[in-house]
């Protein structure tokens, strides 16, 4: 809803993404607070923040078997902004080109050490599938900290190796990490699709917020995340995987995204190959919102004709 306009130093507009992957390359191994990480990029003159009366939504729509649908109209959707219907779309796009703008957020606490060798080559075959060369990708690495944030280039086999000498131990800031990464995605003014790939098992013990602040800060950059449960299912029926189980549900409920798990043996293949169907499937819309004045957060819900289920976030916060 709120655009936000950076006014940046000459030197963080041409600084490349390779001397901020050696920047972040001697923090190998070292908790990287935020504070670090962005000011690792170089210094920030200014933010200017100003209202635009507009919002927008990134749509996915399926049918009753969980099948994309594509080719609708305006027509057939209905938007409700606090329960009042909004007719003054401004742009309407079916299967969108936007950029995408990727967190890959890597849970590296104890509870995930054996399964990151079999995730290693599903996730470089979807960044290779699914990336264009104006898209853009960071890894973030985390149990208690950012361990690791980097982007990710033609260079997914240095990263895989910086990965490996993680140590996977310690606690898990799961909402600190997902915070951190949202905020990450705001950086880049350009129109685009944020989204958060999260592979976790739901585990929460070490963060500063709580999940409904984290909640509202995906809310506010806009962004979508796809939670992969990497839980054994022995554990899901647990206290503690049932627990993780509504922690990634929430997030993905609230923001528009799809709860996914693994496989059985710890694979996310079928994972990634269903957000990578769905990123290619979606529709992007923009309306100007008849109803702003008084109220701080706004409801969406989008309704869509012959009873399709669509999914986007669920509110917005105006300024």
């Amino acid at each position: 809803m709120t655009v936000r306009v950076l006014g940046i130093l000459a030197c963080l507009l041409v600084l490349t993404a390779a001397s901020f992957s050696q920047g972040l390359q001697n923090q190998l191994g070292t908790a990287i607070s935020p504070n670090d990480m962005f000011s690792s990029l170089g210094p920030i003159a200014l933010t200017i923040e100003r209202q635009v009366q507009e919002v927008n939504l990134i749509l996915s729509v399926t049918d009753e078997r969980g099948h994309f649908v594509q080719g609708l109209l305006p027509s057939d959707l209905t938007i409700l902004d606090n329960d009042s219907k909004q007719t003054a779309l401004t742009f309407f796009q079916s299967q969108t080109e936007l950029p995408l703008h990727v967190a890959l957020v890597l849970d590296m606490s104890a509870s995930i050490d054996e399964r990151f060798p079999a995730e290693q080559h599903t996730i470089e075959t979807f960044l290779r599938q699914v990336t264009r060369p104006w898209d853009s990708v960071t890894l973030f690495a985390f149990n208690q900290n950012v361990q690791l944030a980097v982007p990710v280039l033609d260079n997914w086999k240095t990263i895989s190796h910086r990965v490996r000498k993680l140590k996977p131990r310690g606690e898990t800031a799961l909402y600190d990490a997902v915070t951190t990464a949202s905020q990450w995605l705001t950086r880049d003014p350009r129109p685009a699709r944020h989204i958060i790939i999260l592979i976790s098992d739901g585990e929460e013990n070490a963060s500063k917020t709580t999940l409904e602040a984290t909640i509202a800060d995906v809310l506010k950059s806009e962004t979508t995340v796809y939670p992969v449960n990497v839980v054994s299912r022995y554990s899901e029926s647990t206290e503690y995987g049932k627990q993780g189980i509504a922690v990634l549900k929430q997030l993905s409920d609230a923001t528009g995204g799809t709860y996914l798990r693994a496989g059985t043996d710890g694979d996310v293949g079928a994972a990634f190959r269903k957000i990578r169907r769905e990123l290619r499937s979606q529709y992007a819309v923009a309306y100007k919102p008849s109803n702003l004045a008084g109220q701080f957060f706004h409801t969406l819900k989008v309704v869509a004709t012959r009873n399709l289920r669509v999914r986007c976030r669920t509110g917005y916060y105006a300024r």
